[in-house]
C-alpha cells in the first residue's frame, strides 16, 4: 500500500539518477512514508476512539443490574486513557524502519491487549450464552430490532466504520480474529425442547400447502407484445408487505396474483418466447420443467439423507451445513469479515446439525406453523463447477438429478457454461427469511419441492434498500432490514434509523411471486430478491455470468455501485 502512494507523489520528481539523486529520493521516500503512517495513525485513532464511544453508549442502555456502576467507572477512564495507549502501540510500528506491516502489529497488538476490549468480548460472550439457551429451550425471543451500525447512512457519506474494519481487525491469512464459537455452535449431543412434539417422518405436511394453492397468471407474451411496455408490474414494497405481512404466512391474498409470464418448458413455442425475454434482461418462469418435476419427486427426506450421509454405494458422497438463527430472519454476512467486538454477534451462526435433524425440525416447524419469533434453522450444500468437467459416474446427486444445471455445454439454463459457478442449494423451513440482496451473475432458481415468495427490486432501487457497497464490509451486496417490520412501524420501540429505512424502503418498487415444485424462476443480472421460505423447501440455483450492460428502463450494475447511495 505504502509503495503505492509514495510513488505516486514521487512520479517525476527526481530525473536525476545519480548517486547522490538517489540519496535524496530516497531520504524524500522516508519522509512521505513517516508522513502517511502519521495519517493513518490518526484514522485509527478517530477510528477506535469512536469504536469505543458506541461500545460504552450501547452498554450503557442495558439494564442497571447487567451493568454495575464500577465496571462503568471503568468503561469511562478508559476511554481517557485511550490517546495515550494508542499513540504507544502505534509507535513500535513506526519506529522499526518506518515498516507498513509492523504499524499494523502495533494497532493490532493494542486491539487485542487492552483489558477493556476483553471486557466487551466478556459481555458477548453473555449474550451468546443467553442466546444458547434460546435456541436450546426453542424460546420466544421477541422483535430483534436492527442495529443501525450495520446499516449505511442515510446521506451520502458511509460510516468510518465500513472502511477500516479490514485494515485493523485481519489476521495475515485474511480472517478476522473472532473467537470460533462465535460462528459455530457444537449441538450434536444436545437435547432441544422442541424434540419433545416434533413429528414423525411421516408428517401430514404444512398447514397450508402453497403447491395447491389458488393462483390467477398472466396473459402469455411476446417480447414484441404491445402489453410489454408495462411488463412486469411493479408496486411499492410498502404495499405488498402490506396485503400480505410476512410473517402471516397462512393468510396469503386468494386467489394470489402473479405477474410473472409462465412459460412451458416442454412447448418449443414458449421456450423460444422465454428466451426471448431472457436476452431481453426481463425476469419470467418455466414450468412443467421435466428434470425438476422428477427430482421433487425423487427428494424425499430418505433419499436427501443417504447421499449426505454417504450411504449410498457408489455415489460420491456430498456435505451440507446448517445455519442456526434465534427468529426466522438470515441475513447473509461474511464471517471471514465479522469483528465481534466492532459488530456484537453476528446475526446467525452454523451448528453441527445433521441433514436428518434439520429435516426433524423442518417438519415440526410445518406441522406447529413455527412462530417467527423462535429459533430457525437453515440447510445449505452446493455442487463445485469444477465437478461438471469429471465423467459423470463421478457427479454428486445433485449434478445427476439437473444435468441441464451441471452440464459443461450450453443449456437453456446454463447459457454461458464457461462463467457457471456451480450449483448452490438451500433446503427452508417455514418462515426462513433471506434479507434482500443482488447476485452480479444472470440467475436460474429452480423450485424442487416446496414453495418460496420471492420479492424482487431492479437495480434502479437500490438506493432505497439499505445496501452496503462497500467491499470490505461483511454484508457487502445486502442489506439488513428486516421488511416484515413495515408491519410494525406503529411500536414506538422501532429505533428511529430502522424506521426511516423501512419508511424509505417501502417506497421500493418490487414485484412478487410464489415460486413452486416443479417451477424455474429467471432472476436478470444485479436484480434483488428478498426470499421467504413457505414451507418445508428444497431451491437450487445457477448462475452464468455477468451482465455489465443493463437495462434502459430497470439498470444495471452501475445503479448497484456508484449509484446507490442514498441522497435524502
Amino acid at each position: 500500500m505504502l509503495s503505492s502512494v509514495t510513488k505516486s507523489f514521487t512520479s517525476g520528481y527526481f530525473p536525476d539518477e545519480t548517486k547522490h539523486g538517489k540519496y535524496w529520493k530516497q531520504k524524500h521516500l522516508k519522509k512521505i512514508k513517516v508522513l502517511v503512517l502519521l495519517v493513518l495513525s490518526s484514522a485509527v485513532l478517530a477510528f477506535t476512539h469512536r469504536m469505543l464511544t458506541v461500545s460504552i453508549n450501547r452498554f450503557a442502555n442495558d439494564k442497571p443490574e447487567q451493568l454495575s456502576h464500577e465496571k462503568m467507572e471503568k468503561l469511562k477512564r478508559t476511554k481517557e486513557s485511550l490517546q495515550e495507549k494508542i499513540k504507544a502501540a502505534l509507535q513500535e510500528g513506526l519506529v522499526i524502519k518506518v515498516d507498513e506491516e509492523a504499524w499494523k502489529r502495533g494497532v493490532i497488538k493494542f486491539l487485542r491487549s487492552s483489558s477493556e476490549m476483553n471486557y466487551v468480548m466478556e459481555k458477548h460472550e453473555q449474550r451468546l450464552a443467553i442466546l444458547d439457551t434460546a435456541i436450546r429451550m426453542n424460546e420466544d425471543s421477541g422483535t430483534q430490532w436492527m442495529n443501525s451500525e450495520f446499516l449505511p447512512s442515510l446521506t451520502k457519506g458511509r460510516p468510518l466504520l465500513e472502511s477500516m474494519t479490514k485494515i485493523l481487525k485481519r489476521k495475515p491469512n485474511g480472517a478476522i480474529v473472532s473467537p470460533r464459537k462465535f460462528f459455530k455452535a457444537k449441538r450434536h449431543e444436545e437435547k432441544f425442547a422442541w424434540e419433545d412434539s416434533a413429528v414423525s417422518d411421516k408428517s401430514s405436511g404444512p398447514k397450508m400447502d402453497f403447491t395447491k394453492h389458488s393462483y390467477k397468471y398472466p396473459a402469455k407474451m411476446s417480447v414484441q407484445s404491445e402489453q410489454l411496455g408495462n411488463y412486469p408490474k411493479l408496486r411499492p414494497l410498502r404495499t405488498l408487505i402490506e396485503d400480505w405481512p410476512q410473517d402471516d404466512i397462512d393468510h396469503p391474498p386468494t386467489p394470489f396474483e402473479e405477474v410473472l409470464v409462465h412459460f412451458d418448458y416442454t412447448d418449443p413455442n414458449d421456450v423460444v418466447a422465454a428466451r426471448e425475454f431472457r436476452e431481453a434482461r426481463l425476469p419470467f418462469k418455466l414450468i412443467n420443467v421435466p428434470e425438476v418435476v422428477a427430482a421433487g419427486k425423487k427428494w424425499t427426506d430418505g433419499y436427501l439423507s443417504e447421499n449426505f450421509n454417504g450411504s449410498v454405494v457408489g455415489a460420491k458422497p456430498l456435505s451440507g451445513k446448517c445455519q442456526e438463527s434465534i427468529n426466522n430472519f438470515f441475513p447473509y454476512f461474511n464471517g471471514d469479515a465479522w469483528d465481534v467486538e466492532s459488530f456484537g454477534l453476528a446475526p446467525s451462526r452454523y451448528n453441527d446439525w445433521t441433514f436428518d435433524k434439520w429435516a426433524e425440525h423442518a417438519r415440526y416447524a410445518d406441522e406447529t406453523g413455527l412462530n417467527p419469533n423462535k429459533p430457525h434453522f437453515y440447510w445449505q450444500t452446493g455442487v463445485r463447477k469444477e465437478e461438471r468437467m469429471a465423467p459423470e459416474p463421478e457427479w454428486s446427486f445433485i449434478s445427476k438429478d439437473l444435468p441441464s444445471f451441471s452440464s459443461p455445454t450450453e443449456t437453456f439454463f446454463v447459457f454461458k457454461p464457461e462463467a457457471q459457478k456451480g450449483i448452490q442449494c438451500r433446503f427452508g423451513e417455514r418462515g426462513v427469511t433471506a434479507a434482500t440482496h443482488f447476485d452480479a451473475g444472470r440467475n436460474m432458481v429452480a423450485m424442487i419441492s416446496g414453495a418460496k415468495r420471492y420479492i424482487l427490486s431492479p437495480p434502479t432501487e437500490c438506493s432505497k434498500l439499505g445496501i452496503v457497497t462497500t467491499r470490505e464490509h461483511p454484508m457487502y451486496r445486502q442489506s439488513m432490514l428486516n421488511f416484515g417490520h413495515m408491519n410494525l412501524m406503529h411500536d414506538l420501540d422501532m429505533p428511529e434509523d430502522e424506521r426511516s429505512w423501512l419508511e424509505e424502503s417501502g417506497n421500493a418498487m418490487s414485484l412478487e411471486t410464489v415460486l413452486k415444485a416443479g417451477e424455474v424462476l429467471y432472476i436478470p443480472s444485479h436484480w434483488f430478491h428478498y426470499i421467504s421460505s413457505l414451507q418445508k423447501s428444497a431451491q437450487c440455483n445457477v448462475r452464468s455470468g455477468v451482465d455489465f450492460e443493463g437495462d434502459s428502463v430497470f439498470g444495471g450494475q452501475a445503479d448497484v455501485s456508484e449509484r446507490c447511495d442514498p441522497v435524502i
